[in-house]
């Protein structure tokens, strides 16, 4: 049997105490905001008469749902101004995935700048929207959002 001091005990407990406090706390942080980001997403949905029922949300500041019911698409980024869309689908002619990339270097690697949701709307007279998934200018590296915007397309594209 393995005998264990109890001042050893207790400094391994408040080593491991202090090793682990800054993981909880941005777990914690981390949280918060994406219960804020849900709740934003849905205060703008309520405001359209819409709940959404499949929502997402990426990077602490991206939030996208879709009333399936209603067929209401709503989109929520906190940036510097945070932007709402409540759209009903009715009025959606189109949706798809915009792409822009920029060649860096001697090689001419193809970079992402940015990623969007392009809606394009039945009527001539409005102008179609651009719902943000990833920007260059915000984020280093891309952690799925190519993905994340096929997949919503295509949920959209089922509802239209």
């Amino acid at each position: 049997m393995i005998s264990i001091d109890p001042v050893t005990a207790v400094l391994s407990l408040v080593l491991f105490s202090a090793f682990a406090a800054p993981f909880v706390y941005h777990f914690q942080k981390n949280k918060k905001k994406e219960n804020l980001l849900t709740q934003n997403l849905k205060e703008a949905a309520k405001n359209a008469g819409a709940n959404p029922d499949q929502m997402e949300t990426w990077r602490h500041q991206y939030a996208i749902g879709l009333d399936t019911s209603k067929k209401v698409l709503v989109y929520h980024h906190d940036g510097e101004v945070a932007t709402s869309f409540c759209i009903p689908l009715s009025e959606v002619k189109k949706v798809s995935v915009l792409k822009k990339t920029k060649e860096v270097g001697e090689s001419k690697k193809s970079v992402i700048e940015h990623i969007g949701l392009e809606v394009q709307y039945v009527s001539s007279t409005k102008k179609s929207i651009l719902l943000e998934i990833f920007n260059e200018d915000l984020f280093s590296d891309l952690i799925g959002e190519s993905v994340l915007a096929e997949k919503w397309a295509e949920i959209i594209r089922k509802h239209l």
